[in-house]
């Protein structure tokens, strides 16, 4: 793979991760763009970069979890992230095959973006009387459950992980940094699970050989991108919601349609 083109692709993915407007429906326009065969190996891949930058952004959370762990006083916290985290990973085993299909798919992308964008824009302003107690509080089991099977919808290109977990936060009643939060927190199993299946099969290490420096700048680009994503992601939702991003995911689509249709794409 071309270093332009790892460039490319991990900024896409490190700006669009934490973004709610899907970093895999952008992986595959960018995909088609560049005309890459073998860029689903290298999106998930890529996937490295934005867990370290979650890791980074939430190291001090991060460390209290594992503190109270060890020493014994909490795990409830933990607990809710691996219910949530469950549905997704069922689904993604059991379906695996046709998750990927639907990645060559642009058609589903355009759907997903008008079909999640529209809630997003009807969700207006978090709540500012929601609930803003520490995550443990204010994240029960029921929510938990709630944010887990939203989160098997982002299977699909073009859903975005982050949106509809953050979608469901706040539509229950989460304060935006909350609700925003605890998506972060539940990204990271699912970011090093899906990035450790792909990087320990066959093609994933003959992948990673054969194209080792993209693979380094890829990440380390991705890494910088996602950093000053969950930052001014969780600024804006906290004062203008998710709006914005429904705008964004609805004139995006608009684009795709018009490029398919004159055969761009």
């Amino acid at each position: 793979m071309l270093i332009i083109n790892a460039i490319i692709l991990g900024l896409v993915q490190g700006l669009t991760e934490f973004l709610p407007i899907s970093s895999s429906g952008h992986l595959v326009i960018a995909s088609h763009l560049l005309k890459l065969d073998d860029a689903f190996t290298f999106d998930v891949l890529l996937n490295f970069g934005s867990l370290l930058a979650l890791v980074v952004y939430y190291r001090q959370r991060i460390w209290s979890i594992i503190v109270r762990i060890f020493g014994g006083k909490e795990w409830l916290l933990l607990t809710k992230v691996i219910v949530a985290t469950i549905p997704a990973v069922v689904i993604g085993l059991l379906f695996n095959s046709q998750i990927q299909k639907l990645d060559n798919m642009i058609w589903v992308v355009i759907a997903a973006l008008i079909i999640f964008g529209i809630p997003m824009i009807l969700a207006g302003k978090a709540n500012p009387d929601a609930d803003d107690r520490e995550i443990e509080q204010s994240v029960g089991w029921k929510l938990s459950i709630k944010t887990g099977l939203a989160q098997t919808l982002a299977l699909i290109p073009g859903v975005s992980r982050s949106g509809i977990t953050i979608l469901t936060g706040l539509r229950n009643n989460l304060s935006a940094e909350r609700a925003a939060e605890f998506s972060f927190l539940l990204a990271i199993p699912i970011i090093t699970g899906a990035s450790l299946k792909t990087l320990l099969s066959n093609g994933g290490m003959e992948f990673v050989k054969n194209n080792m420096a993209a693979f380094a700048i890829g990440n380390i680009v991705c890494f910088i991108a996602g950093i000053l994503a969950i930052n001014f992601m969780i600024k804006l939702i906290a004062n203008k919601g998710l709006k914005y991003f429904g705008w964004y995911r609805i004139i995006l689509a608009a684009v795709l349609i018009v490029l398919v249709s004159v055969k761009i794409l």
